[in-house]
């Protein structure tokens, strides 16, 4: 399978102590991956520092590459554009803006990039995730499940490479836990992209193409 993105040499600190300790990751495309560990071993920092939303420290053998490119090398606004045209983003608290509706919500990353299509391609999300007759509804109306779908229909709207998912099911229930989990699987088969979710749930996991643990700041496969 096509390598979409390699990590080396990956480690970050704070105040003193090291959370990830030389890390080094693959991902292949169209792979579904589960980061999984205890609380506080670093699942979060390694998934922000994959997703170009933090840098490890400094070190002059560290690498990220994502899609052929090589991430500490982009100036801030190539970075900005890969992020929104290469990378989609799911939180474990959905961050959806109150005050835009469902179909604005989805819309916003489009409507950054500028696509003209994107009213077109939000409307083809909302069915593909069933949300027809909530996008004219704001955020605090929708029920967990149906807020997770939302963010990550809008993750979705500039038909990323990969998906960073951080703990996606955390705050619901057991049935809307398998249904969004399922969801990913769909949306790998249909789009074709990967998919990097840190997960405490150890049956999610274990659908994965592959798990891996953070224990004592390394990877555990």
């Amino acid at each position: 399978m096509e390598l979409l993105l390699s990590a080396k040499s990956i480690s970050k600190s704070f105040q003193g102590r090291k959370v990830l300790d030389n890390i080094n990751i693959e991902i292949k495309k169209s792979e579904i991956i589960a980061i999984s560990g205890s609380s506080g071993a670093g699942k979060t920092t390694l998934l922000n520092i994959l997703s170009t939303l933090d840098k490890p420290d400094e070190n002059t053998n560290s690498s990220l590459i994502i899609d052929g490119e090589n991430i500490f090398n982009l100036s801030n606004a190539d970075l900005s554009i890969l992020r929104n045209t290469k990378i989609g983003f799911v939180f474990q608290f959905h961050e959806l803006i109150p005050e835009l509706n469902v179909m604005e919500n989805i819309c916003l990353p489009g409507w950054i990039k500028n696509d003209s299509k994107v009213a077109d391609n939000a409307n083809s999300l909302i069915s593909y995730f069933g949300l027809d007759k909530l996008k004219n509804k704001k955020p605090n109306t929708l029920s967990g499940g149906e807020k997770q779908r939302a963010a990550i229909a809008r993750a979705m709207i500039n038909n990323p490479k990969i998906i960073f998912a951080d703990e996606p099911t955390g705050n619901l229930d057991s049935t809307n836990s398998k249904i969004l989990f399922d969801i990913f699987f769909k949306l790998r088969d249909d789009y074709d992209c990967s998919i990097v979710i840190v997960t405490h749930n150890p049956e999610n996991a274990k659908k994965c193409d592959r798990k891996l643990q953070i224990v004592d700041g390394k990877i555990k496969i």
